[in-house]
């Protein structure tokens, strides 16, 4: 009698490991993106657009009335507050930044400018948990989380869009049109200044370009 030898299973080619866990490991990433709807066109950063009161808005914000709580609905809940003056204590701004955010597909970051009085600005720098110098040479003012929050509920002054892709001019001039104007100024930097987006796009040839938006109206 013939005895049955059992056969013993041969492994799968390398080639085949690797492929199925390329596709495990894509398979992951889908799960764990983050879940970004659909933007509204209107708030797309080419769209910005003064309203009958005069005020500018942009990314779902309105410069002079939104708050950084109205972003963070938006734009979710990681954001930085912090404090900056110049060397000698004066000038002093705040700021929320959100070092990571989307509009539709651009990533980017985000800082608003906030409008506060004096003495909150100084009862908050008074109050600091610690000052380092910052990369403009002044001042930066961490804060405890009470003089944070007392900041969230104050209207925005600016947002300034700091995209992670660099934009070529010519992405810049399909999305945004021709700039009003251009003007080197002391940076170095080309701006370009867009009248009816209330925006100055600071030109960066080494690192992201700045989308600058305020209330102001440029000449």
């Amino acid at each position: 009698m013939s005895e049955n030898i059992p056969q013993k299973k041969r492994p799968l080619p390398m080639f085949w490991l690797v492929f199925i866990s390329s596709l495990i490991i894509f398979a992951l990433m889908l799960l764990f993106q983050p879940n970004r709807e659909g933007v509204d066109d209107k708030n797309l950063p080419w769209n910005a657009h003064f309203n009958a009161q005069g005020q500018l808005e942009t990314m779902g914000l309105i410069i002079g009335q939104s708050t950084v709580n109205d972003a963070i609905k938006l734009y979710g809940k990681d954001v930085e507050v912090k404090l900056f003056s110049d060397l000698d204590e004066s000038n002093k701004s705040v700021e929320a930044y959100f070092p990571v955010m989307y509009i539709g597909s651009i990533k980017a970051a985000l800082a608003l400018g906030i409008t506060a009085p004096e003495e909150l600005k100084q009862k908050a720098f008074d109050n600091g948990k610690k000052i380092v110098m910052s990369s403009t040479g002044g001042r930066e003012i961490e804060l405890y989380n009470a003089d944070k929050l007392s900041f969230m509920d104050l209207p925005i002054s600016s947002a300034t869009l700091l995209p992670r892709k660099h934009l070529t001019e010519r992405a810049i001039q399909m999305r945004f049109g021709e700039p009003d104007r251009k003007e080197t100024q002391s940076d170095g930097l080309e701006h370009w200044f867009f009248n009816a987006l209330g925006l100055e796009l600071i030109i960066d040839p080494e690192g992201p370009e700045a989308l600058q938006y305020t209330n102001q109206s440029y000449p």
